[in-house]
């Protein structure tokens, strides 16, 4: 494997375990100021859109690993396979699969697709919790 392509994989998946682990700061190293998230059911987001929902779902939880099942890079592109393992503070758990499409431009990411179980999220977050947070969230500028 190329230094290129290695280093994108790391970068990639060093992005999405910050994301996670909530160090927004680390994160946002690795995304271009104008990088853009699609995610399934949902459309398109700005990056700083999709933190802000995240902080709001996912902030409260306790527990936050994130583990990297596998990896595929190729070009400007980076395939994640991830699984998470997060908790509640009451106990309760939240563990979905997750699926990203990293693309850079250069060295940061510029555009991020990303594939989970939405049943389960609605399971856990509540439907219209969640909805209505992606849905006031996509109407405001990015």
């Amino acid at each position: 494997m190329d230094d290129r392509l290695e280093f994108l994989r790391k970068r990639a998946c060093d992005a999405m375990i910050a994301l996670a682990e909530n160090r927004w700061a680390d994160a946002d190293e690795a995304f271009h100021p104008h990088a853009t998230w699609w995610i399934i059911g949902q459309g398109e987001l700005s990056h700083a859109r999709v933190r802000a929902l995240a902080t709001e779902t996912e902030g409260q939880l306790t527990k936050h690993d994130l583990r990297v099942m596998g990896t595929v890079a190729e070009g400007n592109k980076v395939a994640v396979e991830l699984r998470g393992d997060m908790a509640f503070p009451d106990g309760r758990t939240y563990c979905n699969t997750y699926h990203h499409v990293v693309e850079f431009e250069g060295d940061r990411i510029i555009r991020l697709h990303e594939y989970f179980d939405t049943f389960y999220v609605r399971q856990v977050f509540g439907g219209d919790l969640y909805e209505r947070k992606i849905e006031t969230a996509a109407k405001q500028p990015i």
